[in-house]
């Protein structure tokens, strides 16, 4: 499927790249702090890779691109930042899955899934970075020198050892603090920052939770790619979460109907 759609797009005629699309939600379909993800997501996307190191890609030829079944229509409400969803606030972390839903639901809201989390971040131009093709380490919170970790200290049984570990691990920022990390949704440090929990979409893993976007030290994550190693009980140093709520529609109000015109009888 990938090659005869590359091909063809490489012999096709040149076409100038597009212009970046900025989504502008429609008013009153979303509450404060969310934005509307609304598309087609497409199950399976094949690039065409120009920098390959060490085994990840870093730059994705622009405009060549398959996208393959399963496609599934996304309309969503979407949190701007990472929880606890405030801009300029740090996001919060070792978190369970089953933490993270209860968390959604006290205001109302749910986790993400797989799918929606992957059209949030490629916005409608299917970009495999939020802000394009070409990995930028100043664009996301993705390229911090990674810190061993101590195993031990992070599962101990008393709290304090597993905060002290986890803030001296912790290398996470102020969310909304890289403005050119955002989808052109407008949903904020989708890639790097912190893991966030999503609803398992892909029917092949074994869990009903995964992880998306990596964290600040993995330079190769990027909107594909899911981490579906873990399940809902787990949580470590890097894993936080975002919510989403489904959109509550304008009501339009009905027009006023219109007043009869009594007939008249002409005069003889």
């Amino acid at each position: 499927m990938l090659l005869p759609t590359l091909l063809a797009q490489l012999f096709a005629a040149p076409q100038a790249a597009p212009a970046a699309v900025q989504v502008t939600p429609p008013a009153d379909v979303c509450p404060s702090g969310t934005r509307l993800v609304s598309g087609t997501h497409y199950e399976h996307v094949q690039r065409l890779c120009t920098t390959w190191r060490l085994g990840h890609c870093y730059s994705f030829l622009p405009g060549m691109l398959a996208q393959e079944p399963v496609a599934t229509p996304v309309h969503v409400c979407m949190d701007e930042h990472e929880w606890p969803n405030r801009e300029g606030k740090r996001p919060e972390v070792m978190m369970r899955f089953v933490e993270a839903e209860k968390k959604c639901a006290s205001v109302g809201k749910r986790l993400c899934t797989e799918f929606e989390w992957e059209l949030a971040c490629e916005g409608p131009e299917t970009t495999p970075w939020p802000y394009g093709h070409t990995f930028d380490a100043n664009a996301c919170n993705a390229s911090k020198d990674f810190i061993p970790y101590d195993e031990g200290k992070l599962n101990a049984d008393e709290r304090r050892v597993r905060e002290i570990e986890t803030w001296r691990l912790y290398q996470g920022e102020a969310s909304g603090s890289r403005p050119r990390c955002a989808s052109s949704f407008g949903v904020k440090d989708l890639v790097g920052n912190v893991e966030e929990w999503v609803r398992t979409s892909r029917k092949e893993w074994r869990y009903r939770s995964s992880l998306k976007g990596g964290f600040w030290a993995k330079p190769w994550a990027h909107c594909r790619g899911t981490n579906d190693s873990h399940g809902p009980m787990f949580r470590y140093y890097e894993i936080g979460f975002r919510c989403c709520k489904d959109p509550e529609e304008p009501v339009t109000a009905p027009e006023p109907a219109q007043a009869s015109t009594p007939e008249t009888t002409p005069s003889p």
